[in-house]
């Protein structure tokens, strides 16, 4: 806690009234305030009560930066409740990071630790179980502890964590013989629970990315991982009853069981209710159906109400209303009966406790805030009248009961819940107090701090009058290295700052003070002479640390999802299908083997041994691979076109950079005091990749020659701000910078961006496309050619041979891969005498980055950006219900929406329908069969506003950034790849918004096996499972792809991208000269021991064939001893089996390195035979045997080999004596040779 802070206030008699109103529970109104003083309030009340603080805002934005606030002044123990959607509807999946993080505040407040709670005011509207009934769901473990391991993950179960084989995410728990990996919705990190009989034995802290443990704890707490669950048995059958009887009154309303409506009808959603005069569509979407072809003939009888605890039998019709609801609500029903919460258990809170409360009776005497209680009470009402609505469409489609209508409270007991044991009114001006009554209205009078803007001579003079003042001064610069430049440059102007990064017990009267904090707004107190200037009012927008999360990278670098039916090459005989693992034996040793399946059902089987020569198939596209046939050289005759393509396509490439890079440039100066104070006015702190890329690029604009270098990475992490810090760096040397972007709405946008960042600079800029009139251009051009604009950015219109910069130093090309072909050739004359900048925002693969070095200058931005809200995400049936509730609430928040339907041929008949559905909704259509010019004008206007929806096929995949744009409802979402619906969900949450992404289906299709097992990988893809790591893998892919062009992009398909990088990787290598072309050896181990990984240690096929593949790979001791470590780790103590499978592999590695391709053993010696042609220097490898073990015998008749004799010795001990040798002969052999 910060007490300086809050001091000043003690001396304030206003301030002592509003404390004593608190201390004694009367409702009091504070007004005279600006917004950045409720927060100062908040957390003032929250230190001198000692009693946790419930500040209630109108809207979840508000909500986060009064969060971010009483965090900088509070520390820790501060919480955001985050609001949510109201879900009547049947979801399949979800993702569950706003879950998790509303269930990490929640357990906060009912365990006590919560010193305060930020929310919206419709977050508080949903009802929340009694905490009395959550509490018990945490669990508590303890080193030393006797608790039954079955009974912890039963436990685990319940309480809202999923079972899984590994743990990736938050919320999630797996089981491996004793040990139990959990990720508690609550922590950064996982953790790994080893028992010891019933005892546990240890906890340590679980790095996911790597699943290894990083560092021991006495003991550890697992909150719920929801924030509704079933409670006790007793509580749970009452929840069945009670759903039980909605439901059979809800049936008994509608009527009898009726046929259903319309029967014959030519299309299924002619069948919806109300909705005769919309447009008929063909086959999609089959909304709702009702009926219509393929409508079962007669009734058909759905389990009798008494199994779902009702006392009436009836008779309902499969595709009725009814029937669909009898059935979802009936599997409710049954997992509440076995003691199970169920997805969107939030649809019928009111029905599944007795009682339900809010959140301020989850906390211990709470100090509520209600900040404008008139706002609140107007939002707590639309919202409730937005709720009516939609709950009444879902009733009259027989998507809900009546009994779920009070799933929201009202404004009227939501404000006597909150105020009934008193609360304080914030008010900006004395107004009604939303039909509140206080005791008593307090005057706390302030005004928010001036907005600067970087005026910092005006800063210097109003700190020159508060010091005569005898004012406080604070002014907090974000951080520690931008307060240093604040002191010295305050210092230039006459001005003394003291800068504090430690605490301090006061703020000196009449001194100013630097602090490291950051906050949304400044604010003055007149009346006790207190200033807090915010790095918000200095620099423009308050300074931001992201939150540290897991890098993108590590997780594409645990990519390990290899199933039965995918596609695998091996290296020597290429593309088959992989069919699992078998166990085999053979002359009384078992062993484990990869079974691929080639052309003409021919069967491999790949001793574990080999994996390293095994990869999971993965193409540019989603077209299936071509499959080889075992034995014929097809697969060879493929890798060496593509080898051969390689090295015309590295020769050109390695020519271009030696060019370049002989190439004279011009030498940028070193960054001047105004770079750093345009750095400093970045908002956020900046990711460790960008701080890299910032660096290289500065590094080669400040070398004598040429750059031409490629910044890569995915939407939003931070390409732009490492371009633009680039082209402020040009102009201060008196360069001009120009920015390339292939669209009109991509050009419009970075030019809103530079304006926005460059406020406060003089630097002129400006943007020419077809938007511009002929005047305006003719304008643009002349000050472009006399000097008087340093950046312009524009579209391939910049290309154009009467456009003539006066002194070009910098070009910035955006997606270079999306202009023609001549374009690019104009765009490769210019690059030849500038320095260049090339952003890519499809991520390439780091494996492909790293062969390509030497040959091209890249930089990679592989941290995620910060999300403060995720982008919720549903899989769910289609229903017109969805899409107009959806629509209607995104308006009602001034926001937007993008509907994917991606057929052109349908496209105006589904628009048609939209307009019907959404009649208040202004609609655009956009798609790629538009002419160029009207696509764009459809574009602009959605991006400035003029449109509410705009419905559209996948070309909004890449190149928008419409931050208002915050709901995606994909129709027939089982038809895309999970990389295209990576790319367009990252279409919306591009602001500090809570956004929604819902990835719909045609309601009762039967699926493909294939598409089947897509929408299975598409549920998993909402939370950062195996479906999150194809996605990103496929999308790096098309990285790629773009990078290397269309003929590579081909031969990357052919092969493989695993085999294409290994390829390229020799290629350039032969180039540099730094290997020799020639053919891999493959060593081959005959050796009478059980090596294998037995299936009851690894029960996982999956991670069996993660682990016998790196393994495979192991090339030292330490290798060996950092896997043992591992898997001991992961699995518990190895067995005898895994220590032999590592020596085995490693025997392996150190013969192949000498060239030795068969390694057989006979009763008492092992025998090495060299591959022919592969004999290395003899004199050398003489001397190394004659060194490494005496028993090693080397014959140099052909074939050329090595034995080592040691008669009686078993197996077991014999392989560590030749394992031992070898590694002394490869050492040797290894070692350079004396010059």
């Amino acid at each position: 806690m910060r007490d300086f802070f809050f001091t000043p206030l003690d001396g304030w008699d206003a301030y002592q009234k509003l404390r004593e109103a608190v201390r004694e529970s009367r409702l009091v109104t504070a007004f005279g305030m600006a917004d950045g003083q409720k927060a100062h309030l908040a957390a003032a009340l929250c230190r001198d009560t000692e009693r946790p603080v419930l500040l209630v805002c109108a809207n979840d934005a508000q909500a986060a930066r009064c969060f971010d606030d009483m965090t900088q002044f509070l520390g820790q123990g501060v919480y955001l409740l985050p609001g949510r959607e109201v879900a009547l509807y049947h979801v399949s999946a979800a993702s569950r990071e706003l879950t998790f993080r509303r269930a990490e505040t929640l357990w906060a407040a009912a365990s006590g630790r919560a010193r305060a709670v930020v929310t919206s005011v419709a977050a508080l509207q949903h009802r929340l179980m009694p905490v009395e009934s959550f509490r018990p769901f945490a669990l508590s473990l303890s080193v030393g502890q006797r608790a039954d391991m079955a009974q912890v993950a039963a436990a685990l179960a319940g309480a809202g964590y999923e079972r899984v084989e590994r743990v990736d995410a938050r919320g999630q728990f797996a089981l491996r013989g004793g040990i139990l990996d959990v990720f508690p919705p609550t922590g950064t990190d996982a953790l790994r629970v080893e028992w010891f009989d019933d005892e546990v034995d240890s906890i340590r802290t679980l790095e996911v990315s790597t699943q290894r443990s990083t560092g021991n704890l006495r003991a550890c707490e697992l909150p719920p991982a929801a924030e509704l669950l079933p409670g006790d048995r007793a509580q749970a059958a009452w929840a069945a009853e009670s759903l039980s009887r909605a439901l059979e009154n809800a049936l008994r309303r509608n009527g009898p069981a009726r046929a259903p409506a319309h029967e014959g009808a030519e299309d299924a959603e002619d069948a919806l209710p109300g909705l005769d005069a919309l447009p008929d569509l063909d086959a999609w979407p089959d909304l709702d159906a009702q009926g219509g072809p393929g409508a079962a003939d007669g009734p058909d009888t759905l389990p009798s109400l008494d199994a779902l605890g009702g006392k009436a039998r009836l008779n309902l019709r499969p595709g009725t209303p009814e029937d669909k609801l009898a059935s979802r609500v009936g599997r409710c029903i049954e997992a509440l009966r076995e003691g199970a919460g169920f997805s969107n258990m939030e649809a019928y809170v009111p029905l599944l406790y007795p009682q339900t409360q809010t959140l301020a009776d989850w906390l211990e005497s709470p100090v509520v805030l209600l900040d404008e209680p008139d706002k609140l009470r107007d939002v707590c009402q639309a919202r409730l009248a937005e709720f009516a609505e939609s709950f009444k469409g879902a009733l009259e489609r027989g998507e809900a009961m009546p009994a779920q209508s009070e799933l929201l409270l009202d404004d009227t007991a939501l404000l006597s819940a909150l105020t009934a044991r008193g609360a304080v009114l914030l008010s900006t001006f004395l107004r009604t107090m939303g039909g509140l009554h206080p005791t008593e209205i307090l005057r706390l009078e302030g005004t928010g701090a001036t907005a600067y803007h970087n005026q910092f001579r005006e800063l210097a003079a109003d700190i020159t009058t508060w010091r005569e003042g005898g004012w406080r001064i604070a002014l907090l610069s974000g951080g520690a290295a931008r307060g240093a430049r604040l002191r010295d440059h305050l210092e230039e102007l006459g001005v003394r700052a003291r800068l504090e990064e430690g605490e301090m017990d006061d703020l000196p009267p009449g001194q100013a003070v630097i602090l490291p904090l950051s906050l949304s707004h400044g604010f003055l107190y007149p009346e006790i002479r207190l200033a807090v200037v915010a790095d918000a009012d200095m620099y423009g927008a308050a300074y931001r640390k992201r939150r540290t999360r897991r890098n993108a990278g590590e997780r594409i670098a645990a990519f390990t999802d290899l199933a039965v039916g995918d596609y695998v090459v091996h290296e020597s005989h290429g593309v088959g299908v992989y069919r699992g693992t078998v166990r085999l034996q053979s002359e009384g040793l078992w062993r484990d083997y990869l079974f691929i399946q080639y052309q003409g059902n021919d069967k491999l089987y790949v001793p574990t041994d080999q994996m390293d020569r095994v990869q999971r198939y993965i193409g540019s596209d989603s077209a299936p691979p071509r499959i080889n046939r075992l034995g014929g050289n097809e697969w060879q005759r493929q890798k060496q076109k593509v080898k051969q393509s390689l090295r015309t396509m590295a020769f050109d490439l390695v020519r271009l950079y030696a060019d370049r890079k002989a190439t004279r440039g011009f030498a940028f100066s070193p960054d001047t005091a105004w770079q750093r104070q345009f750095e400093d006015n970045f908002p956020f702190e900046e990711t460790p990749d960008q701080l890299q890329a910032i660096a290289e690029i500065k590094a080669d604009m400040e070398a004598p020659t040429v750059m031409d270098r490629l910044l890569c990475g995915d939407v939003g992490y931070g390409k732009t701000e490492v371009a633009l810090r680039a082209a402020f760096k040009a102009i201060m040397d008196g360069k001009q910078c120009a920015i390339l972007a292939p669209t009109t709405i991509l050009a419009q946008q970075h030019f809103h961006t530079i304006l926005k960042r460059f406020e406060g600079f003089p630097v002129r800029a400006d943007v020419i496309s077809r938007f511009r009139t002929p005047q305006e251009q003719a304008d643009i051009l002349e000050r472009l050619e006399e000097g008087k604009l340093d950046i312009l950015v524009g579209t391939h219109r910049m290309l154009a041979k009467d456009v003539r910069f006066h002194d070009l130093g910098l070009l910035i090309v955006d997606e270079e891969q999306r202009f023609g072909v001549q374009h690019k050739e104009t765009i490769k004359n210019i690059r030849r005498n500038v320095d260049v900048l090339t952003l890519s925002a499809t991520p390439i693969p780091r494996t492909l980055h790293m062969s390509m070095v030497g040959i091209r200058d890249m930089s990679l931005l592989e941290t995620p950006p910060e999300e403060r809200y995720p982008v919720q995400t549903y899989v769910q049936e289609y229903s017109d219900g969805l899409v107009r509730d959806a629509v209607l609430r995104e308006m009602q928040r001034g926001g937007q929406t993008y509907v994917l339907y991606n057929h052109v041929e349908r496209i105006e008949r589904f628009h048609a329908r939209l307009r019907a559905l959404v009649p208040e909704a202004r609609i655009a259509i956009g798609h790629g069969q538009m002419r160029e010019h009207a696509l764009e004008d459809v574009m602009m206007d959605f991006y400035e506003g003029k449109y509410d929806v705009l419905l559209c096929t996948t070309i909004i995949e890449s190149g928008l950034d419409i931050p208002n744009c915050n709901t995606l409802i994909v129709c027939e979402a089982d038809h895309f790849g999970l990389s295209q619906l990576y790319q367009l969900r990252g279409r919306v949450g591009r602001s500090n918004r809570l956004a929604y992404a819902y990835l719909t289906v045609q309601p009762n299709k039967v699926l493909s096996e294939t598409a089947d097992k897509r929408l299975r990988a598409i549920r998993e893809f909402t939370t950062f499972g195996s479906g999150f790591r194809i996605a990103m893998r496929d999308l790096e892919i098309r990285g790629a792809g773009n990078l290397l062009g269309a003929e590579q992009h081909g031969f990357l398909s052919t092969v493989g991208y695993d085999m294409y990088c290994k390829l390229m990787e020799e290629t350039v290598r032969e180039i540099r000269g730094e290997i020799g072309d020639t053919a891999a050896i493959e060593t081959r181990v005959e050796y009478p021991v059980d090596a294998f990984l037995p299936a009851e240690y690894v029960p996982s096929d999956a991670q069996r064939i993660e682990l016998y593949k790196r393994i495979a790979s192991v090339r030292s001791r330490e290798d060996c001893e950092d896997m043992v470590e591992e898997i001991t780790d992961r699995y518990g103590d190895a067995p005898r089996q895994v220590g032999l499978l590592l020596d085995i592999a490693l025997l392996k590695s150190y013969c192949n390195r000498l060239g030795i391709d068969w390694v057989g053993h006979t009763p008492g010696q092992v025998r090495m035979r060299f591959a022919e042609g592969a004999a290395p220097d003899l004199q050398r490898l003489f001397g190394a045997v004659m060194a490494a073990d005496k028993r090693l015998v080397f014959s140099a008749r052909k074939p050329v080999s090595l034995v080592l004799r040691a008669p009686g010795l078993a197996p077991e001990p014999l392989l560590a004596q030749t394992l031992a040798a070898m590694e002394k002969v490869t050492r040797a052999m290894e070692e350079k040779s004396p010059a």
